[in-house]
């Protein structure tokens, strides 16, 4: 996962501020012990959002309690008491940061490929640690990573059917974490979610993609790149919308669907509005958009 999922914080209540911090913290926490103490550094939002999701689901609070983050240890703060919820979460984001090193590994070149090398063997340990956790299908991730290598290798200009390899293997890791009778539901926020993830991470790539003359779908086929950005703006917001929608469907209530429904609902949609209009915007001034939309 990579950051793209956050909540709006202007939106969010005070109570629910701290709640949110508290559980990126209690995550940290638990990565530290359970998938080894430099698994730490990989810690994204969008982990945090998938604790927020599971626990709506679950009907699960999370405790807080004061304690000391290791970056400021003379100030104590709220943090999330450990939880089999977060040691799955916990679990579940090295598993995806193993597979993520593995593919700049693949993408990568020059020194860049060299370092995501060098840091493949302790990714690969927390995978192991990591799956001694929960029994992730590895089959079942590398088949979608594959399907979706093979998308990559034919240039294929459909931004959609390329996110949706994505889509499949979070909606697997969402199930992964849901309660008996969710488990239809997570898979469907998490195929929205990872759909999303896809096409903000294309367009937030896609000037580095177009002069290093790596794939991004937003770069080949008919049409000009002002007016793909504006339909793949399009296409999160619909993402982030219909994954709202469902968690609503299940009459979630509590202050963690609350973070999660302000995160859908507006965090992902002012995302969407950034990496799209703002980039179009930049790439008009600099002279890489031939027009506006």
């Amino acid at each position: 996962m990579f950051g793209y999922i956050r909540p709006f914080t202007p939106e969010l209540k005070v109570r629910e501020n701290e709640l949110y911090g508290a559980v990126y913290c209690g995550l940290c926490k638990s990565m530290g012990r359970g998938t080894r103490f430099y698994s730490r550094l990989s810690l994204s939002y969008d982990a945090v959002f998938l604790a927020l999701v599971l626990a709506s689901l679950r009907g699960e609070r999370f405790v807080t309690e004061e304690g000391r983050c290791g970056l400021n240890p003379f100030r104590k703060k709220l943090i999330a008491a450990d939880s089999p919820l977060l040691r799955f979460c916990s679990a579940a984001s090295a598993e995806l940061t193993y597979y993520s090193m593995l593919d700049r590994v693949n993408d990568e070149r020059g020194m860049k490929r060299l370092g995501a090398r060098l840091l493949l063997p302790a990714v690969r340990r927390m995978k192991k640690n990591a799956e001694k956790i929960y029994p992730f299908d590895t089959a079942y991730i590398e088949k979608c990573l594959g399907e979706l290598s093979a998308i990559e290798s034919e240039e294929s200009p459909d931004l959609d059917r390329a996110a949706e390899c994505s889509g499949k293997l979070l909606s697997y890791i969402f199930e992964c974490g849901a309660p008996e009778g969710k488990r239809e539901s997570a898979g469907y926020i998490g195929m929205c979610t990872g759909k999303f993830i896809y096409t903000a991470d294309a367009c937030d790539d896609l000037e580095k993609d177009e002069k290093n003359g790596a794939y991004n779908p937003l770069r080949f086929g008919e049409g000009e790149p002002d007016v793909k950005l504006y339909a793949a703006y399009g296409a999160m917001c619909v993402a982030a919308d219909r994954a709202a929608g469902e968690l609503s469907l299940e009459g979630c209530d509590g202050a963690e669907f609350s973070i999660a429904e302000n995160i859908m609902r507006l965090g992902m949609v002012d995302c969407a509005r950034r990496l799209t209009q703002e980039k179009k915007s930049e790439r008009n001034r600099t002279g890489n958009g031939k027009r506006s939309v």
